[in-house]
């Protein structure tokens, strides 16, 4: 019974609970109007998106702004949208809020709206204190409205917002052509412009705002217009055209013209389809270079490797334009291993065309000479000028540009840190080539219907920044560098070809064959001289002065090079030992606290004050030393990573010696064992030499190409997550003066990312150690100084396993005089 009752009690209080509703102050239309639009121009934008939602074709902006005292200015924003009948105005135009836009997204015309929070018309309390429309429905049964609202009135102390009212009234007999003329003064130039482009006001909405918060100079109406013409992608025939004029300037402004620009170098379109496949379809436009200047002079270059087959060959460049498809996965390679949240495919479709344009003759400071390159003639003042405008990569939201992306130039991707990184030019090295910031202007074209992870902040003034959206940047960047790519190999061909027919090589070879009769000729005169056997006033008096001091100037140029050789070669050191050090850097920030003495002494020293008969009682994770074996297990480890670390810079490893393979080997192994047993992984070395066998060269190069091998083992044991026998085996034999090297392991095995093309591996900075969110956390250099030594001692390397674990051939010539016969 008491249970009964408490209940009863329980369920009567419940029934007495007040239900109470929220209230909203009246000034939440300012914190909404004056301070969610940070600026005058972007609240005019906000504006004019709504012509645009409307299914408008045309948006006027007007400034009536010929008074002297700029209290009396106001501005008008006309379009001939849909217009709004007197339920739209009372059920989604007066509701904060409103949803209409979620639900209906599409206008009549199939346009997706940009608006989607209900917030939008409080841009008129940004732009000024009283704000009236004119609007007339598209359907002819419906009568025209007039609305008016004073913002002024929000400000009311201690009333709700539902308590301030706005004027509507019925408009019978409207004549909204009319109207426009009469709210303008019968404007010259925008009557002009009305006819001259027959625009239809059947229907549309006008809006007059007055006694504006802040004084528009030209200078001001000025940006704003240049805002304006980027406000929508490039089209060549545009859906929705902007106008604007200002009465005061009445020549200085009118339509806003298009940013098409037919001058480019190169053109770049993809579309990712957000298919099963993941497919972006991706075209290349070339336009850089001169294709009667290479018919006539330079079609030698298309002998050189990379330009003998499609799609570099002379007919795909004449065909200017080359289409393919590529998997998003290539695009951010090894983020698909890691991407347990399916970020990529969270993005959803999305378009981006930009264009690359040289702003000087050639993009290189120290290639001047357009000898060695066929470029097509251009105006770069008028480039220059058209960049300034319309440089940097925008991002457009269904069709209407989502600000700041690329706003006066705003690199939001750091293509500048990324070329300073690597800013070598198109026709040096592959694979370094990086466009630079002020060369790009593109169009990234999203939706809020398929690209629901991309969602503006609360004011308007970018996307939330997000995993996804942080993907979708390397994204971009990886498009880019299929840009990247093409040029690189073209430019990079022609560079080779310059080099082939200038004979430098040759040149550099004749010169030092000289040098040396100079030397030789030097040495035997001054032998005579001493002999008293030559007068050395005869004719044969060796070397002149000229030929002596060119010989002495040669050969300090050829020590000065050797040393800067070396250099390199501790630099190369340097970066595999900063690559092993951050293989292990958990290991290292893991343990370096507990470096804090050394544990033999702290162990002497208590053996002779402990009662060791207690402490042996004890358990062991309360026996100090039990603790302090473990403690010097750590340190033990410590010492050997800073050993290991510290040997590669070792001067005697700077010096070229004869390596002996078998010897080189076995210390390998050595210096690894503790790690790789820390490990669980099994390095094995097979021998199948016949014969002793040495190599001349620099033993700092021998660790820098294997350790970064086995590096990058060891990160691909991790990431195949089954269990597995863990093995690494090198292998070496000589055949036919090839000392030939198999570096192989059992680990995951090429990221499949690579899989069509596997040898990009070798390319410098490119890496498939990502993060979730594409971000490149490795260095992308391992694999690039491997390939580059193996070429130094003119070798080969090639990739010969790439699925059940990963395998290399290492094939190093060995010279004629070796001692052996290897």
């Amino acid at each position: 019974m008491g249970f009964l009752r408490e209940s009863s009690t329980f369920a009567i209080e419940k029934l007495l609970m007040a239900q109470i509703p929220f209230s909203v102050s009246a000034r939440t239309a300012q914190l909404i109007g004056q301070q969610n639009f940070s600026t005058a121009e972007g609240a005019v934008i906000e504006l004019v998106k709504n012509c645009y939602d409307a299914d408008a074709k045309n948006s006027i902006i007007v400034f009536d702004n010929t008074d002297a005292d700029s209290s009396n200015h106001s501005l008008l924003i006309i379009d001939n949208g849909d217009g709004m009948t007197d339920k739209i105005i009372r059920d989604h135009w007066m509701m904060i809020g409103t949803d209409n836009k979620e639900d209906e997204f599409e206008t009549g015309s199939g346009r997706v709206k940009t608006g989607a929070k209900g917030i939008g018309r409080f841009a008129l309390d940004r732009l000024g204190e009283i704000a009236e429309m004119f609007t007339l429905p598209k359907d002819p049964q419906q009568i025209a409205s007039y609305w008016k609202v004073n913002w002024n009135d929000f400000k009311q102390k201690g009333i709700s917002i539902s308590q301030v009212n706005a004027t509507l009234d019925e408009l019978t007999n409207f004549n909204y052509r009319g109207k426009i003329s009469e709210l303008t003064g019968n404007f010259s130039q925008l009557e002009n412009y009305i006819s001259e482009k027959n625009i239809d006001f059947t229907k549309g909405t006008v809006i007059r705002i007055s006694k504006l918060r802040e004084v528009w100079s030209e200078e001001e109406i000025s940006k704003l217009f240049e805002n304006l013409e980027i406000l929508i992608p490039p089209r060549e025939q545009p859906i929705f055209s902007i106008a604007l004029y200002s009465k005061d300037s009445p020549t200085e402004f009118g339509e806003l013209a298009g940013v098409f620009y037919d001058d480019y170098d190169y053109k770049l379109s993809a579309k990712y389809l957000d298919d099963a496949d993941r497919t972006v379809e991706i075209s290349i436009e070339r336009n850089e270079l001169d294709l009667k200047k290479i018919e006539k002079e330079y079609m030698d270059v298309f002998s050189m490797p990379y330009m003998k087959n499609a799609p570099f060959d002379f007919a795909s460049l004449q065909n200017e334009k080359h289409n393919y498809t590529i998997s998003l996965n290539e695009l951010v390679k090894g983020q698909s291993e890691i991407d347990s949240n399916n970020l990529l495919g969270r993005i959803g479709k999305f378009g981006f065309t930009f264009y690359f344009l040289k702003n000087t003759k050639s993009d290189e400071k120290s290639e001047a000479d357009t000898q060695k390159y066929p470029y097509r003639n251009f105006n770069s003042a008028t480039r220059r000028a058209w960049l300034k405008k319309f440089g940097g990569v925008k991002i457009f939201r269904d069709d209407f540009r989502v600000r700041p992306y690329g706003e006066y130039g705003q690199d939001w991707l750091k293509l500048g840190e990324r070329q300073a990184q690597s800013p070598q030019g198109a026709g040096q090295r592959i694979g370094a080539y990086r466009i630079r910031p002020n060369q790009i202007s593109g169009t990234i074209t999203i939706s809020r219907i398929t690209n629901i992870s991309f969602q503006d902040k609360s004011g308007r003034e970018g996307i939330q920044e997000n995993e996804v959206f942080d993907l979708f940047k390397s994204v971009i960047l990886g498009i880019i560098g299929q840009f990247e790519k093409d040029r690189n190999i073209i430019m990079y061909s022609f560079s080779e070809r310059n080099k082939k027919i200038n004979a430098e090589e040759e040149a550099k070879r004749k010169a030092e064959e000289e040098i040396k009769r100079i030397l030789e000729e030097e040495a035997k005169w001054k032998e005579a001289e001493a002999n008293n056997s030559q007068n050395q006033n005869s004719s044969e008096s060796g070397p002149t002065e000229s030929e002596k001091t060119l010989a002495a100037g040669f050969q300090t140029q050829k020590v000065e090079i050797e040393e800067k050789d070396n250099e390199i070669r501790l630099l190369r050191s340097l970066s595999g030992t900063g690559l092993i050090v951050a293989s292990f850097a958990h290991e290292l920030r893991s343990l370096r606290t507990l470096l804090v003495s050394r544990t033999d002494d702290l162990k002497s020293v208590l053996e002779r004050h402990l009662n060791l008969k207690e402490i042996k009682k004890l358990p062991s994770e309360e026996n100090p030393f039990s603790m302090l074996n473990h403690m010097r297990e750590q340190d033990v480890q410590i010492k050997h990573w800073l050993d290991y670390s510290l040997s590669a810079l070792k001067k005697d490893k700077r010096t070229r010696t004869n390596i002996d393979i078998v010897d080189y080997f076995k210390s390998f192994k050595e210096n690894w064992e503790n790690a790789l047993k820390r490990r669980k992984v099994d390095l094995i070395i097979q021998n199948h030499l016949q014969l002793p066998t040495q190599l001349r060269a620099f033993a700092i190069d021998f660790d820098t190409l294997f350790n970064n091998l086995l590096i990058n083992s060891l990160d691909s044991f991790k990431r195949r997550k089954d269990n597995h026998v863990r093995q690494v085996i090198v292998s070496y034999e000589t055949d036919n003066k090839l000392l030939k090297i198999y570096f192989a392991d059992t680990g995951a095995g090429l990221s499949i990312d690579y899989h069509k093309q596997p040898n990009e591996i070798f390319q410098p900075f490119e890496t498939s150690k990502v993060d979730k969110r594409g971000n490149k956390i490795g260095t992308g250099i391992g694999m690039y100084l491997a390939k580059t030594i193996v070429e130094d001692y003119k070798g080969d390397i090639e990739i010969l396993e790439i699925n059940n674990g990963f395998k290399l051939g290492i094939y190093l010539p060995l010279r004629n005089d070796n001692k052996n016969g290897q």
